[in-house]
């Protein structure tokens, strides 16, 4: 094959006649597949004119493309099938995902490569996560995966896609991918799994995502949906939970329509009415208009403005919301416990209970100003998950008796280590800052085990001068 092919594919591409580039090297690639040259040149084609399209789509706020550009992206990304690049491959890498980066969603064709490549689509440098100067940014593996649920999710009932190819493609990319945070891909899953009914495993992934973000309200969220059909009481429960947690108003948007839908179906048209009309205050505040779902329901004969008036619609909220922790884990207690430290990272304090027992709880569980002291009593509310117990909630309680945490009085021994003692207890380098060796002091001890020797031992966790 001459080199005038080449030249010609060069030339009509530069001159922007990317049709005329295709057809003229494609005729000669039909004879001759093997030719990787070739097919690398076409592949830039391609590129090429997506890249022209892309450009204008991308600079617009919504990055939405119109239906003539989607159905020339489409015809491009087909040819590129037609080239039957081995993967992974250096052609398919960040810079071509890059021009869909914000709006992959809209392209039927390019959701299709991405599912029916999968997993076999990566290399090894696609699961590392970008590191920024704002911090991690996610890996191309994961971006990927969260365009093909976002498509899903958008676009199933008129595009002929395989869920389940979709969740294998999410399921993946949280095994596999290195991101520190990959609590978007279960909430995709659960999200996806809703739209077709499958509430059960849905609730699952809902779980797994709000046991680590028990402060965030569209985390609530994820989980009410999976009730919204099966169980009323613990969806309203978990969409006002939602609600109170949320840390701005239009994050409860869609809490307060799923609410809405849920007591109008159970003839509560007071509640009803006074949770579209908190939903329509929020669209009103930021000068938005309604969405046809939500105008839909101002239309129903059931809704009156005014039922909000008539109750205490917050408090309403706040006394379903006390019921939702219960659907959060499979066992919900209450016990009792001891601030025995803050952790280093400062986000978060250890909770002493009892010998063999504590527990770790972050700053958002805890209902107060900043941490709670070192020696201050609490409750708290534990959830257990297969053997595992977590901290959901924390309140600071009166002083309590208890045999394994006492208070003592007595002179402060220093060893030259820079460890000490007060009567039998071992009192950490780090408490005795400002203490003289000698002086009288009290302390609150507790019974834990010592982590060197694997035996318990008293152990002071706060030092007072008298």
């Amino acid at each position: 094959m001459s080199n005038e092919v080449f030249a010609q594919i060069r030339e009509l591409k530069q001159q922007e006649k990317f049709g005329d580039a295709w057809h003229c090297g494609y005729t000669v690639f039909q004879n001759d597949k093997n030719n990787t040259y070739l097919r690398t040149a076409l592949f830039w084609v391609c590129y090429a004119a997506i890249k022209a399209v892309q450009e204008q789509v991308l600079h617009r706020q919504n990055k939405a493309p119109t239906s003539n550009e989607q159905n020339i992206v489409n015809s491009w990304i087909s040819c590129i099938g037609k080239l039957k690049l081995p993967v992974p491959c250096e052609e398919l890498d960040f810079r071509f995902f890059n021009l869909f980066k914000g709006c992959g969603e809209h392209y039927y064709t390019y959701i299709q490569m991405l599912i029916f490549y999968g997993p076999n689509l990566y290399q090894a440098s696609d699961l590392k996560p970008y590191q920024t100067d704002k911090g991690e940014y996610p890996s191309l593996l994961v971006r990927l995966a969260r365009q093909t649920s976002k498509a899903w999710l958008q676009h199933h009932k008129e595009w002929q896609l395989n869920l389940d190819d979709i969740l294998n493609l999410l399921q993946y990319a949280n095994d596999k991918a290195l991101d520190r945070n990959k609590t978007w891909l279960q909430f995709d899953i659960s999200k996806c799994l809703v739209s077709v009914e499958r509430y059960g495993e849905a609730r699952n992934s809902a779980l797994n995502v709000l046991r680590k973000k028990m402060s965030e309200s569209w985390a609530w969220g994820a989980l009410a949906d999976t009730y919204a059909i099966e169980d009323h009481s613990a969806a309203i429960a978990c969409y006002c939970k939602g609600i109170i947690e949320a840390h701005e108003p239009p994050f409860c948007i869609p809490m307060y329509y799923g609410l809405a839908k849920i007591f109008s179906s159970n003839n509560e048209f007071n509640l009803a009415s006074s949770s579209l009309s908190k939903l329509i205050e929020i669209y009103s505040a930021n000068g938005w208009t309604l969405k046809p779902e939500h105008e839909e329901l101002v239309q129903q004969h059931w809704f009156d403005a005014s039922s909000i008036e008539s109750i205490d619609f917050d408090n309403e909220l706040r006394n379903f919301s006390n019921k939702a922790l219960q659907y959060a884990t499979e066992k919900l207690e209450m016990e009792i416990g001891i601030v025995d430290s803050h952790l280093r990272s400062g986000k978060g304090f250890s909770i002493y209970f009892d010998l063999g027992k504590k527990l770790s709880a972050r700053n958002g569980v805890f209902f107060g100003k900043g941490l709670p002291d070192v020696g201050a009593w609490v409750e708290a509310k534990l959830a257990t998950d297969n053997g595992e117990s977590n901290v959901l909630e924390v309140h600071k309680t009166e002083e309590q008796s208890n045999e394994r945490v006492q208070w003592i009085e007595g002179n402060l021994k220093i060893n030259p280590k820079g460890f000490g003692f007060v009567e039998d207890s071992f009192i950490a380098p780090y408490l005795l800052n400002g203490f003289t060796d000698g002086e009288m002091i009290k302390a609150i001890k507790i019974w834990d085990k010592d982590p060197k020797k694997g035996t318990p031992s008293w152990r002071a966790i706060k030092l007072i001068k008298v």
